[in-house]
């Protein structure tokens, strides 16, 4: 953190989403629908790129390259309701994935490669995952149904479960489940199972109050 990478990727990161934001607002339906396969297909192909490049690098493996971290499984989910608009996918973009990806922009972990290619997916990837909500709410005026915000945290809590199980079945640490990440965050508190209940405490407290302040405005 505060390193002049970190400073470029947060900064460039907020100005992208605030002019695409600011460009697109008062277009036609046919450009915003458009431009919604557009964004779809960008961050499909980057997240491609890097799973080709990992595997010609001999570096791609079943337990850090899957897409079963918290902000890979919102970006898939992201892409697809780029498309269909489907309303818990919005919901769980809007709770969940903006959260995790505002927070990975904070505090980046680079899990998979440390190239100037995979410095760029990281921080390509994670703003876009905070971009689609900010674009579907404020473009195409899609909003969250009362009570959504429980719902979609016991879809997280699902997760959880499964991923817990797969961890400790294969030996992985998607969404850092075992094992906490090597970086400096006020949030991970204590060692494993503690960090990971005061991580999902936390959460919670936090959809709840994006609920209670923002989308029941």
């Amino acid at each position: 953190m505060f390193t002049s990478v970190w400073w470029f990727g947060l900064l460039s990161s907020v100005f992208t989403i605030i002019v695409i934001l600011v460009t697109l607002k008062g277009k036609s339906n046919q450009v915003k629908a458009y431009s919604s396969y557009v964004f779809a297909f960008l961050l499909s192909f980057i997240y491609i790129i890097t799973n080709v490049i990992a595997i010609n690098n001999n570096t791609w493996n079943l337990l850090q390259n899957l897409p079963f971290q918290i902000c890979y499984i919102s970006l898939i989910i992201g892409i697809i309701v780029l498309i269909n608009k489907k309303q818990w996918m919005f919901e769980w973009m809007i709770f969940i994935a903006s959260l995790a990806g505002l927070y990975a922009i904070i505090t980046p972990v680079l899990t998979i490669g440390n190239s100037p290619w995979f410095y760029f997916e990281f921080y390509f990837l994670h703003a876009g995952i905070v971009f689609i909500p900010l674009y579907l709410h404020i473009i195409h005026n899609m909003r969250c149904r009362f009570n959504s915000w429980w719902k979609t945290l016991l879809r997280n809590q699902i997760t959880i479960m499964i991923l817990l199980i797969f961890n400790f079945s294969t030996g992985a640490n998607y969404m850092f489940l075992i094992e906490k990440p090597i970086v400096n965050h006020i949030f991970l508190i204590g060692e494993w199972p503690f960090y990971v209940i005061i991580i999902n405490l936390i959460v919670i407290g936090h959809v709840y109050l994006v609920n209670k302040f923002i989308v029941s405005q």
